[in-house]
């Protein structure tokens, strides 16, 4: 039992400790994304813990997010149960690659292949679900739009130092620190001198002001309820993943029909939705992200084996012969490129 309490105490510990140091949790994520690049193509089995190590800080991410938000009160979703099902999707997105990998040097192609039609099948699951049963709209990905730190957390730290001061002058003094007050003669209210902020964070606005800008963050725009064609698109767009792996599976991994069935109901969904004008600026980013990942498409198999291998190959060994100080980026980059390519560069990632 104590052993327990003890560990309660920890984890309390630490939410306290990353939610006053935000700064320190990017460094640490950063940190860990950098050796995951770093370890890549280095020693034998390096691609498993490459990617272990890649999965750990984006769940580390998500989880620092998920302290930072409760203590800065930011929910990710006004509705609880979204909210519940974006975080695991979420999880399966940051896993997904690593679970790949692992099925696939421990039991091999077909344990591979069971597991990324689960994965697959519960994501399609869970998105239809928000699609159908919430009226979510367009789906993001991530599923959980990570927390802009810089942005969003500034007010938290300005809003910490000014309750230790509050708390504070309350200890030594009985009557509360007036921070505004109103000209007698204009009737203007400024700020006094005392509840004036440091000099390099001044601002022109009043504290009720500022009160307001710090609830921005915690704005959520309703999704856009998606009828008619819109629709159509967007279920066009989540059902892509499922219906390329069975056509892989009904024609072969290195056909040509699976790879123009995905990039037809991509470019499709694209289509339809672009013609909604009525798109919040949260839908619009996905929209725009969709459309560059079909760039995509020219590093997925076949067309990647028959046609953009040669040229991507020829183009990184000139730049790494005409600008010698990039040799010991592009070389590796050159060996680990077939790596990469059958690791990351699905049909059905979304």
């Amino acid at each position: 039992m104590a052993e327990y309490i003890n560990y309660e105490v920890w984890i309390e510990k630490y939410k306290t400790f990353i939610a006053n140091n935000p700064a320190f949790a990017s460094q640490l994520e950063s940190y860990l994304r950098w050796i995951s690049y770093i370890a890549a193509g280095r020693f034998e089995h390096s691609p498993i813990i490459s990617e272990l190590i890649y999965s750990a800080s984006s769940l580390l991410g998500l989880v620092n997010d998920t302290i930072l938000r409760k203590a800065a009160n930011i929910p990710s979703h006004i509705d609880t149960p979204v909210e519940s099902i974006q975080r695991c999707l979420a999880i399966l997105e940051y896993t997904e690659v690593f679970l790949e990998i692992a099925s696939s040097r421990l039991g091999g192609p077909s344990v591979r292949w069971i597991v990324i039609t689960v994965i697959q099948f519960i994501k399609t699951a869970f998105r239809l679900v928000l699609l159908l049963r919430y009226n979510q709209g367009i789906q993001k990905c991530p599923a959980i739009s990570p927390l802009n730190r810089r942005r969003d957390l500034f007010h938290l730290q300005s809003t910490n130092k000014t309750e230790n001061v509050r708390n504070s002058n309350e200890a030594t003094s009985s009557t509360p620190m007036e921070v505004t007050f109103c000209l007698k003669r204009s009737g203007r209210t400024i700020r006094t001198l005392a509840a004036a902020p440091p000099i390099s964070k001044r601002t022109w606005k009043l504290p009720g002001s500022e009160k307001q800008s710090k609830d921005a963050p915690k704005i959520h725009f309703p999704p856009t309820s998606l009828e008619g064609q819109q629709f159509a698109a967007e279920l066009l767009h989540l059902m892509q993943p499922l219906t390329h792996l069975a056509t892989m599976g009904l024609y072969g991994i290195d056909s040509w029909k699976p790879w123009i069935v995905a990039l037809g109901m991509d470019v499709s969904s694209l289509h339809l939705l672009r013609e909604n004008n009525q798109l919040n600026h949260a839908e619009q980013l996905e929209v725009t992200r969709r459309a560059l990942m079909l760039i995509m498409f020219l590093l997925r198999s076949p067309f990647y084996d028959r046609f953009s291998r040669e040229k991507i190959l020829h183009i990184l060994s000139s730049i790494a012969r005409t600008i010698p100080v990039t040799k010991l980026l592009i070389y590796p980059l050159m060996e680990y490129l077939p790596e990469w390519q059958q690791t990351y560069f699905h049909t059905w990632a979304m």
